[in-house]
């Protein structure tokens, strides 16, 4: 079974082709070319989802939401007191734009660019934040690959990325490449402490017209204290036909 890749150029909805890995002696790959060819994933295709973030926690409802997904944009829709069948009330949009993330969020009618300072902020007060839905780390310098471990019922590559700047955002990421079927499959995030502060893991996927795409993500929030306890959100996504 193909795995998806995360988020954005990575990207999180579609799958990345085991063809990209095949034509090379694993012995041959460094980092920078499994990152490259899971960037490359997506190409020119768009998709749109329903889906719902489901926090687990004590008096937090589900979360509907719509993702649109191309190529350089992915663009969220969140609705009016979390009711699908209202109006849209907050729309976040994560684009490319000569190779630099650009961030925007409208709420009722006003818009506001959202500067990195920012990206740790919750989304909706769920697990998720921008710098997740950013996943900046793709495009960071130097990543080494630090072994080879069981992810997802197969074999895959522990890569690291180190953050350039590491005063903004996560201080390194380990990431999880399959190396059946080159998608990211597993994300954990540290602070500057090297403490882990967030996690993601692909529960379950889907297929349409032959392609596999995301169905159930799970999302982690470790605390850096020792008296609060983890929380977690699911991102689950339906196919619009």
């Amino acid at each position: 079974m193909k795995i998806l890749a995360l988020i954005l150029i990575c990207n999180i909805f579609a799958v990345c082709s085991p063809y990209l890995f095949s034509q090379v002696n694993e012995s041959q790959l460094d980092a920078e070319q499994i990152l490259l060819a899971v960037r490359n994933t997506y190409g020119d295709k768009s998709q749109t989802f329903r889906g719902e973030i489901r926090p687990r926690r004590i008096g937090f409802k589900l979360i509907p939401l719509s993702i649109t997904l191309s190529a350089k944009l992915i663009r969220l829709e969140f609705f009016e007191s979390n009711q699908s069948a209202k109006n849209v009330d907050e729309i976040i949009e994560f684009e490319i734009i000569e190779g630099k993330y650009s961030v925007t969020r409208i709420r009722k009618g006003v818009s506001e660019k959202i500067k990195p300072s920012k990206f740790n902020e919750r989304i909706r007060s769920t697990d998720l934040t921008y710098e997740d839905l950013a996943m900046r780390f793709i495009e960071w310098p130097a990543p080494k690959i630090i072994g080879v471990e069981k992810a997802k019922g197969g074999k895959a590559w522990k890569i690291r990325c180190s953050n350039p700047d590491s005063g903004n955002g996560y201080s390194f990421v380990d990431a999880w490449i399959s190396q059946r079927s080159g998608a990211l499959v597993r994300m954990n995030g540290y602070n500057a402490k090297n403490q882990l502060v967030k996690s993601f893991e692909v529960d379950s996927v889907q297929q349409y017209k032959g392609d596999w795409y995301l169905e159930m993500m799970n999302v982690r929030t470790y605390p850096t204290d020792a008296k609060s306890k983890p929380t977690s959100s699911f991102l689950k996504l339906e196919i619009e036909q």
